[in-house]
Order: structure tokens, then sequence, then C-alpha cells
């Protein structure tokens, strides 16, 4: 008897912290939990789905966001030239352009010094030499016109070739160069150019082409010759006394 009552007793002790009074059905409880579960899921998930979407807008970003071109390093300054360059240092190499005889011949030399990092070289009849040749013959030197040489100073670099251009006249040339000489023919020559007392280029090859022909000129077409005959035979008859009736 005394083990019943302290059951009940413990049972009323219960249900008096949980609040749950006898007339609270179990069923709305339970209902009441599963309710508030329910709804914070609901909340919970489109906030996950959230933040999948916003990273992968992320990613989107990064992949569409172009990258970044390396800015190149700016080449080295170009020494200072020091001094003036020997002759022995200089290389010269000629090249030509399509030539037409009877014409002024484009020659291109491309220069650099051997050995000396920079220095200042003149271009002159006393440094420069230079010569068209066909076969072993001499067509053109400078050393028989060393007037027609240019005169002029450039900066020879070793890392940088320098460019240079000067002109043949087309025509041969004899010793001390005498005025009114022959054009050179068409045909096959070479070039050859060194600084004095350096190492003479490799001989360029090239050609002399046939000028073009001269411009055949313009015909005249039968309707001009026509308006010119009716011009003429209008001016005849314009001539001609008007004769006045008796």
């Amino acid at each position: 008897m005394v083990g019943a009552t302290v059951v009940l007793l413990a049972v009323a002790v219960v249900d008096m912290v949980n609040g749950d009074g006898p007339d609270r059905p179990v069923a709305d409880t339970v209902q009441g939990v599963g309710a508030t579960s329910t709804e914070t899921s609901a909340t919970d998930a489109p906030s996950r789905n959230g933040g999948k979407n916003k990273g992968r807008n992320q990613e989107r970003q990064r992949d569409r966001t172009p990258t970044p071109t390396p800015t190149p390093e700016p080449p080295p300054p170009l020494p200072d030239p020091v001094g003036t360059c020997d002759n022995a240092d200089v290389s010269v190499t000629p090249t030509m352009q399509p030539a037409i005889a009877g014409r002024a011949v484009l020659i291109t030399l491309t220069m650099r010094t051997i050995e000396t990092p920079a220095c200042t070289w003149t271009i002159d009849r006393d440094h420069l030499a230079y010569k068209i040749t066909d076969g072993d013959t001499d067509v053109w030197s400078s050393s028989h016109c060393p007037a027609q040489v240019p005169d002029d100073t450039i900066v020879l670099r070793s890392a940088t070739p320098a460019v240079y251009r000067l002109a043949w006249t087309g025509r041969t040339s004899t010793r001390d160069c005498p005025p009114g000489a022959d054009h050179a023919k068409p045909g096959e020559y070479g070039v050859q150019a060194a600084a004095i007392g350096g190492e003479p280029s490799p001989v360029v090859e090239f050609a002399l082409t046939d000028p073009p022909p001269p411009p055949a000129p313009a015909a005249q077409t039968g309707e001009g010759q026509g308006t010119q005959g009716k011009k003429k035979r209008g001016d005849q008859q314009a001539q001609q006394p008007t004769q006045q009736p008796g």
C-alpha cells in the first residue's frame, strides 16, 4: 500500500514539471513537436541550396575572368659608343634589291662590330670599299670613283646591326672615273664590300634586268577621227562665201 502511494506521488511530480495536465491529449503534444520540426527543415532547405548556388556562381565568375597577360621585361638599354671603331673590327655585308639596267641601283649595307660593344665609325673613301663585279672583272669600284662614296658617321654595335643604304650609278668605271661611262648591260653581277683593312664580305649575286618598254602612244578612235572630219568639213563650209540672191 505504501509502495503504491509512492508511485502515484512520483507520477504527479513528473506531470507538474512537464506542465502536462490531465486534460491535454498526448497526441496533440506529439503533433506540435512534429510541426515545429517540419517548419525548421523547410526554412533551412532554401538557405543550404542558396549557398550552393552562390558558390557555383562565384566559380563561374572566376572562370570568365580573363587571365592577366604578364608584362614583358623591357629590353636592356643599348651601350653608349666609346671611341672610334677599328676597321679590322667592322663587318660589312651588302644586299641588293631587284635592279633595272640603265638606272641607279640601291645597295644596302648591314654593319656591326665583331668585338667592341659600341663605337663610332666613319663611312667615307678612307674606311669603306665596295665594288660591282662580273666574274673576275670589276665593273665598277669605289677605288675608281672615290668621290661617289658617301661621307657619314654612324654608331656600330656588336649586338645590334646597323643598316646603311647607298647608291651605285649603274654605270661602269675605270681608273680616275671618267664621266659619261656606259651603263652596265642587263645580266648577272655580284657586289662585295668591306671596311678597308677588314675582312671582305662574300660576293652577293644580283641581276640587272632590261628596262620596261616605253608606253605606246594612245591610238585615236574612229569616233574621234569622224568628229575631226566633221569639224574640218564644217570649217570649210564656213569659209565658203555666202551667195546672195540677185
